[in-house]
Parts: structure tokens; C-alpha cells; sequence
């Protein structure tokens, strides 16, 4: 083993360690419902139970000017293990299902925006915003 995989196995437990969330990454699409004849959204759960924590990069809100309107930005990302979630794409929801710390943050989804970093990183990183 290199001195890189040992470094980065470590970082990666140690990450782990602080993961105080579980979120289930899922999608929503539209069915038919044979009795009402009503279409309604359906969940396809891709990873369930998956550890990991929501963070907030910023302390403040920004307000950049667009055209003349405010409009209030925070970046969020979702962390979770390395591998553990491979088929989460731009648009999967996230759905935390519990917290150890913050009690208000269960219940809350967020949608992904992009992918997550990748290479040498001690979890994957999603970037995502308040569905």
C-alpha cells in the first residue's frame, strides 16, 4: 500500500466518522393512478439509509443582483462515503431521514446540481440546493 492509500483510507474512516445524517437519494416521476385516473408522484429509491451530513458552507446568505432583482444564494453539498452512492445524477433528491445533532434538519430535500468532486477525496461531495 502506498503512502497515498494509507492517507487517504484514514481520511476517509475519519470522515465517516462524522457523518450524523442518513438520507435516502431517490427520484419522483409521475404515474398513473389506474383508480382515480389521476396521475400522482411516485418515489424510485436508488440508495436508502445511506450516512453521510449536509453542510453549509457559508455562515451568510448572499445576495447577489441579477438584473435588477436580490436573489439570496447558499451553497449546500451533501457528503457521503466514497462509492456508496455511484448512480446519483443532477436531479436525484435527497431526503434526510435523520440527525444525531440537528433535529431540524430531518425531513429536509434537497436536489442535486451537478456531480460530486471525485479523485482523491476523503468523501463524495454533492452539490445541492433546497427542493
Amino acid at each position: 500500500m502506498s503512502v497515498l492509500h494509507g492517507a487517504l483510507g484514514m481520511g476517509r474512516k475519519r470522515a465517516g466518522s462524522r457523518f450524523t445524517e442518513t438520507f435516502t437519494a431517490y427520484t419522483v416521476s409521475s404515474v398513473l393512478d389506474e383508480a382515480t385516473g389521476l396521475y400522482v408522484d411516485a418515489e424510485t429509491v436508488l440508495y436508502a439509509d445511506v450516512a453521510g451530513h449536509v453542510k453549509f458552507p457559508e455562515m451568510t446568505v448572499s445576495e447577489p443582483g441579477q438584473a435588477g432583482q436580490v436573489m439570496a444564494v447558499q451553497d449546500i453539498e451533501v457528503h457521503v462515503t466514497v462509492g456508496a452512492t455511484p448512480g446519483v445524477v443532477v436531479g436525484v433528491l435527497w431526503r434526510v431521514d435523520g440527525s444525531t445533532v440537528d433535529p431540524s434538519l430531518t425531513g429536509r430535500v434537497f436536489r442535486t446540481k451537478g456531480p460530486p468532486q471525485a479523485g482523491q477525496v476523503t468523501a463524495h461531495r454533492y452539490p445541492v440546493v433546497s427542493a
